[in-house]
């Protein structure tokens, strides 16, 4: 029989109930102590399978130990949206537990994440590093008296056009990754995200990003396979 360890202690808020995670099949040091390697694969698993509650746990845990604040609050966010108001008390765990690692204004909006509805809970304001949220990012809070607000949605593929504008061409690979898993059938997206590979000479984030639209697609596009051929042949 498998043993299991608290996944973070904190002294800091109201004690919470002893939590087991024996939905796992495998010891805590396997499941949750992911190599520095291995989260990026845990968001491509993540983008293409958002209930994989195992693979949020790695990847909360993961920035938890590397003190990666904002990338740590993304991981937590996107938890708190895919569970829909569910498991209340993992979530209250994981956020009270990760207080110290986390700024006091991302802490406090990720604690009034648990009082709010499913829907709600999308559209907290998120980072970069946010999947799932539908919130703005970097952007001024404007109060405007109205009997209604209007939710702006930005294009990812202009926002990765703007990345590359400035030669961010990292965060313009990244936010296309993204997009794309969530829209594959959007030409655009893979016109640009196969050109970026191709100048950037991202082998092996090409070949995962390959193997994920392969099963996700009935047939991958040929620009998939052209470039696939170029890199074997380099």
């Amino acid at each position: 029989m498998n043993s299991f360890q608290p996944l973070i202690i904190c002294d800091s808020e109201p004690p919470l109930p002893p939590a087991r995670v024996d939905f796992f099949q495998q010891p805590f040091d396997q499941v949750f102590c992911a190599a520095e390697s291995e989260l990026e694969d845990l968001i491509f698993q993540i983008i293409a399978q958002p209930k994989t509650l195992s693979a949020h746990l790695q990847r909360i845990y993961w920035c938890y130990q590397k003190g990666l604040s904002d990338e740590l609050c993304a991981a937590l966010l996107d938890l708190l949206i895919v569970l829909e108001g569910k498991g209340r008390s993992l979530s209250e765990r994981m956020i009270f537990g990760a207080k110290s690692a986390l700024s006091k204004s991302d802490y406090a909006r990720l604690k009034h994440g648990l009082t709010l509805t499913a829907q709600q809970v999308k559209e907290l304001q998120g980072n970069p590093y946010s999947l799932f949220s539908l919130g703005l990012v970097g952007t001024a809070l404007l109060v405007v008296k109205e009997p209604s607000s209007i939710v702006t949605h930005y294009d990812p593929l202009e926002i990765a056009r703007d990345y590359i504008a400035y030669s961010q061409l990292e965060a313009a690979i990244e936010t296309l990754e993204k997009a794309l898993l969530l829209d594959v059938n959007r030409q655009a997206l893979h016109d640009d995200l196969i050109e970026l590979y191709r100048v950037t000479q991202y082998v092996e984030r090409f070949e995962k990003m390959y193997a994920v639209l392969s099963k996700q697609m009935p047939t991958i596009p040929s620009a998939w396979l052209e470039l696939k051929g170029f890199f074997n042949e380099g």
